[in-house]
C-alpha cells in the first residue's frame, strides 16, 4: 500500500471517530456508496457522449436508474440494481457474492496458484475477435491437457482487457486461479505453444495465500481497471470499446470439479438498515450534484459533501503531520553527524 493510500485509509479510519455527522458503520457504507454511484453517473456520460446509436446509449441509461429511488419503510432502505458490468456499485456487489460463492469450494481443491495469461496487445478493432479467438484457445487447451496428458484442470478464469493510451492498443488477458502447480505450469506451456506471438515474460504463476480474501478479490472484482497506469481514467469511447468486446461473454468461466458450484444469484435490489434517520414512510431520490438522496424535504440522507469536506480536511492535516514529522527527522540526523 502507498503511502497515499495510506493516508487515506487513516482519514477515513479518523473520520469514523471524529466527524460530528458520522453515525458509525452503515452511515460509512452508504457514504462510498454514494461516491460510487457518482462516479458511474460521471463515467456514463462520458460513454454516452460517445456512443451514436440510441438503443446502445439507452442500455448505459439504464444504469444511471441503479439505486437513483430508495424506499424507505421504518429504518429499512430498498433500492433496485442493473446488475450491468459498466456499474461500480454492482460490480462491487458481484464481487462479494462471487467470492463467497465461491471461496471455500476453491480452497478445497488443495494448493492454489494465481495465474496470468497474455497476449499481445490489439487495436480496437481486434479486440471482439481477439477475445473470442482467447476463449477457444483456453478451452482447447483444456481438451488437449485431458485427452493427451490425462490431465483435468480444476479452477475458474476471468477474463480481463487494460488499454495503453500510450499505443492506443488494448490489452485481453486471463486471470486463474489453478489447483496444482504442475497444472498451472502445464496450462501455461500448451499457451504458448499455440499463440506463438505470446512473451514468456508476460505471464505469470504465483502461489496464493488461501487464507486471504485478496487473491479471490483480485479475481472477481472487475472486467476492466477504467483507469491508466498513471491514473487517467478510460474515455468513452475506450470503455464502449471495452464492454462492447466483452458483451455475451462469460467474464467468470469455472472449469473441472468447480462446474457442480451452484452460480450465486444476483440480487436485482439491495436493502439497507439506515438507523439515523427518522423511521417513517418515504421515497428519497438521488440528486447527482449533491451527491447524495434527498426526500420530498430535501433532507440529506447522508451529506456527502460535507462528508468529503471532512475526509480532505484530516487527508490535508495527516499530510501536514507527516511532513513535520520527516522534516524533524531529518534535521535530528543532521545535527547528530
Amino acid at each position: 500500500m502507498s503511502k497515499v493510500e495510506n493516508l487515506r485509509v487513516h482519514s477515513l479510519d479518523t473520520l469514523e471517530i471524529t466527524s460530528d455527522f458520522s453515525k458509525g458503520q452503515s452511515h460509512a457504507s452508504q457514504y462510498h456508496k454514494a461516491l460510487r454511484k457518482h462516479s458511474t453517473i460521471q463515467k456514463l456520460v462520458t460513454i454516452i457522449d460517445a456512443v451514436k446509436a440510441p438503443e446502445i446509449k439507452k442500455k448505459y441509461w439504464a444504469t444511471y436508474h441503479c439505486q437513483s429511488v430508495l424506499l424507505q419503510d421504518g429504518n429499512r432502505f430498498t433500492g433496485s440494481l442493473c446488475r450491468k458490468r459498466w456499474c461500480s456499485h454492482c460490480c462491487r456487489i458481484k464481487t462479494a457474492e462471487m467470492t463467497n460463492g465461491y471461496k471455500a469450494p476453491l480452497q478445497e481443491l488443495g494448493n492454489l496458484y494465481f495465474v496470468t495469461l497474455t497476449r499481445p496487445n490489439v487495436k480496437a478493432r481486434q479486440l471482439k475477435s481477439e477475445v473470442a479467438k482467447m476463449i477457444k484457445g483456453f478451452q482447447r487447451i483444456k481438451d488437449n491437457l485431458r485427452k493427451t496428458y490425462g490431465i483435468k484442470l480444476n479452477g475458474i478464469r476471468k477474463i480481463e482487457v487494460t488499454y495503453n493510451e500510450q499505443a492506443d492498443t488494448y490489452h485481453p488477458h486471463f486471470h486463474f486461479i489453478q489447483s496444482d502447480q504442475k497444472h498451472a505450469y502445464a496450462l501455461q506451456k500448451l499457451w504458448l505453444d499455440q499463440f506463438s506471438n505470446a512473451n514468456i515474460k508476460a505471464q505469470d504463476i504465483r502461489p496464493i495465500n488461501t487464507t486471504n480474501d485478496d487473491s479471490f478479490i483480485e479475481l472477481f472484482k472487475y472486467a476492466t481497471k477504467e483507469t491508466t497506469k498513471s491514473g487517467k481514467s478510460y474515455t468513452g469511447e475506450v470503455l464502449h470499446n471495452i464492454y462492447s468486446a466483452l458483451e455475451g461473454k462469460r467474464i467468470y468461466q469455472t472449469y473441472g470439479t468447480l462446474k457442480k458450484v451452484k452460480e450465486p444469484a444476483e440480487a436485482k435490489a439491495e436493502k439497507a438498515v439506515i438507523n439515523w434517520i427518522e423511521p417513517k414512510m418515504d421515497i428519497w431520490i438521488w440528486d447527482n450534484d449533491k451527491k447524495d438522496w434527498l426526500d420530498e424535504n430535501d433532507q440529506e440522507l447522508v451529506r456527502t459533501l460535507d462528508h468529503q469536506a471532512t475526509e480532505k480536511r484530516i487527508e490535508k492535516t495527516l499530510i501536514l503531520q507527516s511532513y513535520a514529522t520527516n522534516k524533524n527527522h531529518v534535521k535530528s540526523k543532521t545535527s547528530n553527524v
